[in-house]
């Protein structure tokens, strides 16, 4: 298997959009294909066509794989024909990334023609290319061919990843030249909670100390302090399974746990599931995939979390509650800082309440 690391290391450095969703991407070999595809959020890529890639050339396939992710959701393709829609955004994806230039490998799905385009355009052009049976037998092939099509949890993580490379690009003042064109109000869409709730966890995102070496900062003086040798989150988050949760809220939760990990890159999380008692706990730390059962379905009662992190736990310095709200609350405020991640706002006893909605609704 070929070492993708030092491509995506050099995307987020220099294209930290494109970057930060090829970052989430799980890659795997698959001889049986002409060159590479995306099967929800696999990479499979055929080694041999690789190999004779430049590293301008993978980071080009890796992009346009990644903004498939975005692209490929089922509320942007409507009631359009899924091949004649790939298709579309296709053009779309690979002008965009040639007006940013980058470097296409040979065969690719590209006519200048539809530069500037929305894919929703293209879309429109190509209908009045092709005939309705040819259509349908695009389509039965491309059925045939697919896998299952992505769950609710992988749809709600490509979102996400979607919102964390637009942050991160914003952020760094380079957001790609005509993303707006694939991804319509995107820009205007960028994470108000998201931005809310990483900037509550990140001031708990602190530095070990140690006192040797000691700082430098004040050493001139005679003075010693303790130098940071690393940033680390110590965090505690709670899932509400319990059975006003549904399915697609719950998918939410369970991803925006694991977007958390993929922002700080060095955590030890403590995950508890929970409805009306403690369904299972897990230790995550940096390097850990965050793999769990989600048992529950009963009646929701918070107090169980906030006894168990007194009774089992080293009270941490922040607990994530995701919730729906609709349940019994402790009597008595913890010593620590409590943040209600929920899909509406609603009244907490305790703590703060983020809503979950962007500014869009």
């Amino acid at each position: 298997m070929l070492d993708f690391s030092r491509v995506k290391s050099k995307l987020l450095v220099e294209h930290p959009y494109f970057g930060t969703l090829s970052s989430g991407l799980e890659i795997v070999v698959n001889d049986n294909i002409e060159s590479f595809t995306l099967q929800g959020n696999r990479f499979e890529y055929r080694e041999d066509f690789f190999k004779t890639l430049s590293d301008e050339q993978v980071a080009f396939s890796l992009s346009n794989a990644a903004l498939h992710t975005v692209l490929s959701h089922p509320s942007r393709i409507g009631n359009r024909s899924p091949w004649l829609w790939y298709t579309a955004c296709e053009h779309a994806i690979n002008n965009m990334l040639i007006d940013n230039d980058f470097t296409p490998p040979s065969k690719i799905t590209y006519d200048p023609r539809f530069r500037g385009q929305y894919a929703e355009e293209i879309y429109e052009e190509l209908l009045d290319t092709i005939t309705r049976e040819d259509l349908n037998d695009k389509d039965s092939d491309s059925r045939r061919n697919d896998e299952t099509p992505p769950d609710k949890l992988e749809v709600a993580q490509q979102e996400i990843r979607s919102q964390n490379a637009l942050q991160k690009a914003e952020d760094m003042g380079s957001l790609p030249e005509g993303l707006e064109r694939l991804i319509p109000m995107a820009i205007k869409g960028v994470i108000d909670w998201r931005s809310e709730l990483r900037d509550a966890i990140g001031g708990y995102y602190v530095s070990d100390y140690a006192m040797m070496p000691p700082s430098k900062k004040l050493l001139y003086a005679g003075i010693y302090l303790p130098s940071a040798t690393s940033r680390h989150l110590e965090l505690a988050i709670a899932i509400d399974s319990s059975g006003s949760v549904d399915e697609v809220l719950l998918a939410q939760f369970i991803a925006e746990v694991e977007s958390i990990t993929e922002i700080f890159g060095s955590y030890s999380i403590d995950l508890l599931v929970c409805d009306d008692r403690i369904r299972s706990h897990h230790r995550f730390t940096n390097g850990e995939r965050i793999e769990y059962s989600l048992e529950g379905g009963g009646g929701t009662d918070f107090t169980p979390v906030f006894e168990f992190i007194e009774t089992q736990l080293t009270p941490p310095k922040m607990l994530l509650y995701f919730t729906d709200l609709d349940g019994k609350f402790p009597r008595d405020e913890p010593h620590y800082e409590t943040v209600w991640i929920v899909p509406y706002i609603g009244e907490v006893p305790f703590g703060r309440a983020i809503d979950m909605k962007d500014n869009n609704g």
